[in-house]
């Protein structure tokens, strides 16, 4: 190592007791000296290097700056600005406009077709069943027929009767009887006849079978005109039905009847002479009548309210 700094000396003495001869000769000559400089500056650091080893990396700091980053990342900058932005907001728009018109297009697709009057059963059978009925009573609609037979006796319960022949529910399976040197009146025990019917109409929300009434309204509207009302509305005539069952008077139970041939009839004149309909509601008995005529008024508010 000594040898080599007498030799630097020696390249310096000689550098600079030769004097150049020219511009380019002088920026050989300075550049020569900063060499020798250089190289005897790297021998001082490997002589003492190790012996300040804590202080080695604050003077190797400096010369790391010599990476200048900023100038390598604003190249690309220019090129990624122009065209990552713009296919982003086409893609997305392309994407979402397709999906959301399927779906507007499709829905009312499904709701407007509906079968006709004469294949209508087993459509209409499958949507009334699905409904939440009280589990076991469903069994008590009639299920051929059902549009039809349920015009029919609409038609007729707003004139105050009652027809055979056409059945909506299936018929009791109890008859109706008097108990033995008993007075003859209705009482508990036929009034438990009625319990799964009434049971029946209370165990669904009126706005569940009102919907299916707006499906098949129009099916309705046939089959009433086949009755022979072609220029009336059969929204309009349920609304007379129940308006004749809601106009069942109130009375005092127990009601007293006679028997006078095979039929029971009321012994009260005035309750005999009543519309057949309101004769049937009232043999419900006065706790099963009141949940019939509320859930009546609740199917009148709802079918004369504006669509």
């Amino acid at each position: 190592m000594q040898r080599f700094i007498v030799l630097c000396r020696k390249l310096v003495i000689e550098g600079v007791m030769t004097e150049p001869k020219s511009s380019k000769q002088q920026q050989v000559y300075y550049l020569a000296i900063a060499a020798v400089v250089v190289v005897i500056l790297i021998a001082v650091w490997l002589l003492f290097g190790k012996e300040q080893v804590a202080e080695v990396p604050v003077n190797l700091m400096p010369p790391v700056e010599i990476v200048p980053q900023p100038a390598q990342v604003l190249e690309p900058e220019p090129l990624l600005e122009p065209d990552l932005t713009e296919p982003k907001t086409d893609t997305v728009i392309n994407t979402v406009e397709p999906e959301i018109v399927a779906e507007v297009v499709k829905e009312p697709e499904v709701d407007t077709i509906i079968p006709t009057l004469d294949d209508s059963d087993p459509e209409v059978k499958e949507r009334l069943l699905a409904l939440n009925w009280q589990p076991g009573l469903a069994a008590l609609f009639v299920t051929e027929d059902m549009l039809r037979n349920f015009t029919v006796q609409v038609d007729n319960i707003a004139q105050g009767q009652l027809v055979k022949g056409f059945p909506v529910l299936q018929p009791l399976e109890e008859k109706f009887s008097v108990a033995d040197n008993a007075k003859m009146q209705l009482d508990d025990t036929s009034f438990a006849r009625y319990t799964p019917y009434v049971q029946l109409l209370d165990s669904v929300p009126p706005e569940q079978l009102l919907k299916l009434f707006n499906r098949y309204e129009p099916l309705l509207q046939q089959a009433y005109a086949e009755l022979g009302y072609p220029d009336k509305l059969f929204k309009s005539r349920v609304v007379d039905a129940i308006d004749e069952l809601l106009a069942t008077p109130e009375l005092e139970y127990p009601l007293e009847l006679t028997r006078s041939s095979v039929m029971y009839e009321f012994a009260d004149p005035a309750i005999e002479q009543l519309p057949a309909a309101q004769k049937q509601l009232l043999r419900l008995g006065p706790a099963h009548q009141k949940t019939v005529k509320k859930r009546l008024q609740q199917y009148k508010t709802l079918l004369l309210k504006p669509l």
